[in-house]
């Protein structure tokens, strides 16, 4: 993909200030190889920043590797990582290739940084800093050539001062540190953002919207979005598949965004009356669906964010049929 259509496909353009600034950032370390620190909300599209990046690098013909690193244990993000020989474990058959060795060459994302823990950070600083790796179960180590970006929603100084982060790999994955601002610092791009995700959503659902009504573009223009672009997607998305007759109506408004949450919107009248036990229970599902739409349903993420056990999670899910979507 050429960097216009990058730019074109993930909406890259802004009217936006503090944006334009983050853009110009990330083409300006794009031209080196000094490791980037992307920070920033949930959803505000650190990922999107770290494949402009490395579109825009001497890079950007070879590998971009991504990684998550809240969706593994301690144990499978290792092995995920470095890779592993045959044996090491009862089903390893064959070889695994890790992620270091898959974005030789290229970039290597790492996303939510922060998550990991203080002893896997030792062995990623030992990797990052000689840039070889050497597999589970091998002896043999390997020199590679990769960029690495990372991406975190956490605040790290405060981490390093509660000690459940290392100072020494915080300053050797931040070389460059980048904000990602949330949609709020960003509202002169929203009405232009809700025409990109409708036309979007409109072709991946086969779904043509001739109108929205007005109380629905009011929630739209005036919601703070603290799920930021990610919600603002699913938002739409939503809308589009409860639309009727081609319209977009009050309906496609989930139940917990009427609780005004924006000072200026308030359409949960649009509802019928309830029982307020009735009411929980819609609510609470809409809320856990919610949460692991913002999470790309990582059960392990969406558990640290809603402070449940994973098990309550997945009796949630069961308890309310809830469905992963496609």
């Amino acid at each position: 993909m050429d960097i216009q259509t990058f730019e074109k496909h993930y909406f890259m353009t802004t009217k936006s200030g503090a944006y334009a600034r983050t853009l110009a950032d990330c083409k300006r370390v794009a031209v080196s190889n000094a490791n980037v620190l992307l920070i920033g909300e949930s959803g505000t599209g650190k990922d999107v920043a770290a494949q402009y990046i490395h579109a825009l690098s001497r890079r950007s013909e070879k590998a971009f590797v991504t990684f998550n690193c809240s969706a593994y244990t301690e144990s499978m993000l290792e092995s995920e990582l470095f890779g592993v020989e045959p044996g090491i474990f009862s089903d390893t058959i064959r070889r695994r290739i890790g992620k270091f060795e898959l974005a030789d060459h290229g970039t290597l994302f790492l996303d939510a940084i922060g998550d990991v823990s203080r002893t896997t950070q030792v062995k990623l600083l030992r990797a990052i800093e000689t840039k070889e790796i050497e597999r589970l179960g091998g002896n043999n180590r390997k020199l590679l050539n990769f960029r690495l970006i990372t991406a975190t929603s956490r605040d790290l100084p405060t981490d390093i001062v509660n000690g459940s982060f290392r100072e020494d790999f915080f300053y050797r994955i931040s070389t460059i540190v980048i904000r990602i601002p949330p949609l709020r610092e960003r509202k002169e791009d929203l009405g232009d953002m809700i025409d990109f995700f409708l036309r979007k959503a409109q072709d991946e659902n086969d779904i043509r919207i001739d109108r929205i009504e007005d109380k629905v573009l009011e929630f739209l223009t005036n919601y703070d979005y603290p799920g930021n672009i990610r919600e603002l997607k699913n938002t739409i998305d939503r809308m589009v598949v409860l639309s009727r007759d081609h319209v977009i109506t009050t309906e496609g408004i989930p139940i917990l965004y009427n609780l005004k949450r924006s000072k200026r919107v308030s359409s949960y009248s649009t509802h019928e009356m309830i029982t307020w036990k009735e009411f929980k229970r819609r609510s609470e599902r809409e809320y856990l669906e919610w949460a692991l739409r913002q999470t790309d349903w990582n059960i392990s993420a969406a558990s640290k964010q809603l402070a449940l056990s994973t098990r309550q999670i997945f009796n949630k899910i069961n308890e309310y049929n809830i469905e992963k979507p496609f």
